[in-house]
């Protein structure tokens, strides 16, 4: 009879007020577990290691050549606060874990969605937040780390496994092959991961790279990764034709030609400027410059760079 109730001539409609019974129990249920404030308790004391970042297309370069490097190591002290190994400084900093709603926090001064926590991973996407509001154009970068317990288990070396992947290095290899293709189209030129190498031949020229100022408390956005994106150079030309100061900048490609890049100044002076710089660049810095062009996963491509050029008479 049961059987015959549910399932019988009137089934269809007999269902409806239940079916629609347990979607509202569903969605109840599913909303308070969006709304309830994740937990880090059970893992309180365990030591991770970052073994994996990378964008929501997998791979760990965006079409800049910025690099997402897998470096944080750390262990949760209490769910707000918790410890951080800085690579640079060779030690752990604290940090504190602010909660603001849902399972979007603040660790260690930046806005994170804590997506998976377990005795053997954690994944955070990173967030950007302005005026507090996320963007979901800019929020697309994930962290994921794995326990020393687990990798231990499963007899992985994490440095092996923060190594870029075989979809980065085919990534690097297609964008390389058009760099090269079109060495003087800023466009097609990205930032090498290992910057241009400048080197003098002659005494009376000097050459240093600008080093990048970095802040150890802001290990997301001050990295070493501004030392490749944005290389700069210092040069000084002594015995020059006459006292000169420029800026501006250069395609160096897979060959170690350099080409004028972009450079400012007024529009009525913009065909005599690139004369000038053009000249700076054939007599003296293709001639008494070594230039090793810059690669990425050790291949060789067009990227640009800036130059800050001295001559002293």
């Amino acid at each position: 009879m049961i059987r015959k109730y549910f399932f019988g001539k009137h089934s269809s409609v007999l269902l409806i007020p239940f079916i629609c019974l347990l979607h509202l129990v569903s969605c109840k249920n599913r909303a308070s577990k969006d709304n309830e404030k994740p937990s880090f308790r059970d893992v309180l004391g365990m030591q991770y290691t970052e073994t994996h970042r990378y964008f929501n297309s997998g791979l760990s370069f965006n079409e800049q050549g910025y690099q997402l490097e897998p470096s944080w190591k750390m262990y949760l002290l209490s769910d707000d606060s918790l410890m951080i190994f800085h690579p640079q400084e060779k030690a752990y900093f604290h940090y504190p874990i602010y909660h603001d709603h849902d399972s979007v926090f603040n660790i260690a001064r930046h806005w994170m969605r804590v997506k998976t926590i377990s005795k053997d991973s954690l994944i955070f996407q990173i967030l950007s937040v302005e005026e507090r509001k996320v963007s979901k154009d800019f929020s697309n970068a994930y962290m994921k780390f794995y326990s020393y317990d687990y990798l231990k288990r499963i007899h992985a070396d994490y440095e092996q496994l923060r190594r870029p992947s075989k979809k980065d290095t085919l990534f690097i290899l297609r964008k390389a092959k058009s760099a090269n293709r079109n060495p003087g189209i800023r466009d097609s030129a990205f930032a090498a991961r290992v910057p241009v190498i400048l080197k003098s031949k002659e005494p009376e020229i000097s050459v240093n790279k600008v080093k990048a100022e970095f802040d150890p408390h802001d290990l997301l956005h001050t990295s070493p990764s501004d030392e490749y994106l944005y290389p700069e150079y210092t040069i000084i030309i002594n015995k020059a034709y006459k006292d000169f100061y420029y800026t501006f900048s250069v395609l160096v490609d897979d060959k170690g030609n350099m080409k004028l890049g972009k450079f400012v100044t007024s529009p009525e002076f913009e065909a005599s400027r690139r004369r000038v710089l053009e000249g700076i660049i054939e007599v003296y810095l293709k001639r008494f410059l070594d230039i090793k062009p810059g690669t990425t996963l050790g291949t060789a491509h067009t990227s640009e760079i800036t130059l800050n050029v001295s001559g002293k008479k």
